[in-house]
């Protein structure tokens, strides 16, 4: 069941052509990996979809819905939700109220009532949910700029799905991790395939390779090769175009 389509996505910057003519379908529950070589259009893709970028032609449909004109607020309120390479954080404020600060917006709150998140149980309550289950909870009264990086992302990640996305896009979330950390949030990535749709940016193919349950690969704007990671894997033009080398 798709969750997440693309029909003929495309968009031009003068003579660059960014994405050309993207056809992209995301499976329910599943993790799909979103690689290729720098310059690919998988960044221009990205922002098409989270509604930072208005395509030239081409649709997006989110759960069967026509989401192609709407804004990035509007997106995440219909369920799909982006995390970005460089975490986005309120630093000077614990881990909990950060991600008590997105389940505020979620119910529709302000956030000039910042000052009142933390005595709100019901924000607190779902906020401790979130960093159980991303591993934070012996972090929840450190201030975020306390935390390792990986640590970062693991927050970053908790505060995407207090938005109760359909769709997680996750661009890049290795960047910057050490060996520990990137296993460590590989397994958790995995189980959260169980809740919804992940959408991997990620040039750490070991970590792809590890996640993806289909792949999609990208080259010059246009896809070059979509399905199965395993079979995506083994294809010729693939393996000419990015990887290198056969595995």
């Amino acid at each position: 069941m798709s969750v997440l389509e693309t029909n003929n996505l495309s968009k031009r910057f003068g003579g660059v052509v960014a994405t050309d003519a993207v056809n992209l379908s995301l499976q329910k529950n599943r993790v799909h990996g979103l690689i290729g070589p720098n310059g690919a259009g998988k960044t221009t893709l990205i922002a098409q979809l989270a509604g930072q970028l208005v395509p030239d032609a081409g649709r997006v449909i989110l759960n069967s819905r026509d989401i192609t004109r709407l804004g990035e607020p509007a997106r995440v309120r219909a369920g799909l939700t982006r995390t970005f390479q460089i975490s986005a954080l309120f630093n000077d404020f614990s881990v909990l109220e950060n991600v008590a600060f997105a389940v505020q917006a979620k119910a529709g709150h302000s956030f000039r009532f910042w000052s009142n998140v933390g005595q709100n149980k019901k924000f607190n309550d779902r906020a401790h949910e979130l960093l159980e289950l991303l591993g934070l909870s012996n972090q929840a009264h450190a201030n975020a700029s306390a935390l390792s990086h990986g640590e970062q992302r693991q927050l970053e990640i908790a505060m995407a799905l207090a938005t109760k996305p359909l769709v997680l896009m996750l661009d890049e979330p290795m960047a910057g991790m050490g060996a520990e950390e990137s296993m460590r949030l590989i397994q958790l990535l995995q189980e959260l395939k169980h809740d919804t749709t992940l959408l991997l940016v990620e040039h750490d193919m070991d970590a792809v390779f590890a996640l993806a349950d289909d792949l999609s690969v990208l080259v010059n704007g246009a896809l070059i090769a979509t399905g199965l990671a395993a079979d995506v894997r083994q294809n010729p033009d693939v393996i000419a175009a990015y990887l290198g080398t056969s595995t």
